[in-house]
């Protein structure tokens, strides 16, 4: 992996010399534009719009839209009157738990390596961060723009993600909120929607578990194109579609038949229908029961 950054994690009167590196990347299959006739790279030039003329680097400028539409154009000169952000610190400003920070805020997350001589420090911050269940928030500066991110452990290390700012997450507003008000769940449904949740419930996120599916075949398909064999298409048939409420009892039975081996490898029968339902009403009527604890996982990065 390639540093990025090297800084220091200050918390109180503790410094720790650490240094940042990438911690994700894309694993997209690469593709180009190409001239289908003769399968040439589409290239694109620098055209102005007004004059149609070709622009060289040197001629480009820096232009922002103001709040009323307008086009601003701000040199080298105008630039540097911003406040300088030299900071090579991630100032720690408070501690939360994990469960505090919504995900949808989290941007991009990078790796903290200690410098040798910081090492010490770095592994007390990381380990009384797991003991406590805790983030610590704070602020640095990356790409000469101050931010706000999150150290957090990962594994072994400390993972800084950083956050978008509040005005930088969209407000959701969609039609059917309007009915909200209105709205009461069903009691069957909901019963047999949280009985589903617990079938298919987990203690931790196991990533080995799943598949990028789309991307294997598509590479697949590459290389049968490639040294020029054909690729079968693999069709499903559609099933026909089922109400809600059948289809809930039809997900828990299938999810339970999934977990169902065990014991040496011997399968045990899943429940009837009848009976999931007949839980799933005797769970309702036991409003005081202690609800399971959510499961703490690590929240995602955009990237």
């Amino acid at each position: 992996m390639r540093m990025v950054w090297r800084g220091t994690i200050s918390f109180g009167l503790v410094t720790i010399p650490v240094r940042l590196y990438v911690a994700t990347e894309s694993k997209n299959v690469p593709s180009h534009q190409i001239h289908i006739s003769d399968g040439g790279r589409v290239q694109y030039k620098r055209v102005c719009s007004i004059d149609g003329a070709e622009v060289p680097y040197e001629e480009i400028g820096r232009g922002y839209e103001s709040a009323t539409g307008e086009l601003v154009v701000l040199s080298d000169v105008d630039l540097a009157m911003l406040p300088a952000k030299t900071s090579r610190a991630i100032e720690v400003i408070s501690f939360l738990p994990l469960a505090a920070v919504d995900p949808i805020y989290l941007d991009r997350s990078y790796y903290v390596e200690p410098e040798p001589q910081g090492a010490r420090a770095y592994r007390l911050l990381r380990d009384a961060l797991r003991k406590q269940g805790r983030v610590a928030v704070a602020k640095v500066t990356l790409r000469e723009r101050e931010i706000v991110a999150v150290l957090r452990v990962h594994d072994e290390v400390l993972v800084l993600a950083t956050m978008l700012w509040p005005d930088e997450v969209r407000e959701p507003r969609f039609g059917f909120q309007a009915g909200e008000a209105e709205w009461s769940t069903p009691s069957e449904e909901l019963a047999m929607a949280e009985a589903l949740i617990d079938s298919l419930s987990d203690q931790q996120l196991d990533p080995d578990r799943y598949r990028d599916v789309h991307r294997e075949t598509l590479t697949a398909l590459i290389d049968a194109k490639a040294s020029g064999r054909t690729v079968a298409s693999e069709g499903e048939p559609g099933a026909p579609p089922l109400d809600l409420l059948n289809a809930l009892r039809a997900s828990i039975e299938a999810a339970k038949q999934r977990r169902s081996t065990g014991n040496g490898g011997r399968r045990r029968p899943a429940p009837s229908a009848a009976a999931t339902t007949a839980a799933a009403k005797k769970r309702q009527k036991k409003p005081t029961e202690k609800p399971a604890e959510p499961v703490r996982g690590a929240p995602k990065e955009r990237g």
